[in-house]
């Protein structure tokens, strides 16, 4: 063909590649993005977990206030919601204090006869919330352990700091964390961790970079016991 008549068939050419490399290039974009931000959130919940149970109380404003410049990355806000309340940002931090409730601890709280549990230790053999802490926006993502239930006439009391008083812990059932994968401790086993012991549970959901229609709702999550 004369050269005349060839003129502008590159330009249709990289149109119709461009086609198929733009959305590539875009969706390889928006996953190594989020593959940033998925270690990021891990790497967030796994610090602030190692802070939290060592004894660092994020009720606290300006303990509060370090743990979303240590989040900044994720976009970690410094407010928080002890009972869960919506704060800001696009990220959201979760601190759970939980226990498990056996004989002894029944004795502790003055439910237990001869040292076995009477009727009014309602918890017996369950783990329960002894403290819980929200930092960030609590929108972001549902805990995996739900909640204690703080509405009705018999739910449950958060202190200032977000702690569970014992009474509530043994005789209050909406007072119950969900395990449904494991079981930490188990009486009826004799395994796992010892009467009395707790676990410090952090959790931290981020919010993804979204790309319609490659990605949707994208949410990183991660979570640490200690």
């Amino acid at each position: 063909m004369n050269r005349r008549h060839l003129r502008g068939s590159s330009y249709v050419e990289f149109a119709f590649a461009a086609l198929v490399l733009t959305p590539l290039l875009l969706g390889t974009t928006g996953i190594g993005l989020n593959l940033l931000l998925a270690y990021q959130t891990s790497q967030l919940a796994r610090d602030a977990g190692h802070m939290y149970g060592r004894g660092v109380d994020f009720s606290q404003p300006g303990n509060q206030t370090i743990l979303a410049n240590l989040g900044s990355g994720v976009g970690l806000s410094a407010t928080s919601g002890i009972s869960g309340t919506a704060g800001s940002g696009n990220a959201v931090a979760v601190f759970t204090t939980v226990t498990y409730v056996d004989d002894a601890a029944c004795q502790l709280g003055g439910y237990a006869s001869s040292g076995v549990h009477t009727s009014a230790c309602k918890n017996f053999g369950k783990w329960v919330f002894t403290e819980r802490v929200t930092v960030g926006n609590s929108s972001m993502q549902t805990t995996q352990y739900g909640s204690p239930i703080t509405s009705g006439t018999s739910g449950v009391t958060l202190s200032s700091s977000g702690g569970v008083s014992i009474t509530d812990q043994l005789t209050n059932t909406n007072d119950v964390a969900t395990f449904s994968a494991i079981n930490p401790y188990d009486k009826t086993t004799g395994y796992g961790l010892p009467s009395g012991q707790v676990i410090y549970i952090s959790e931290v959901a981020a919010k993804g970079f979204i790309l319609p229609p490659f990605q949707n709702n994208a949410v990183q999550y991660a979570y640490n016991m200690f």
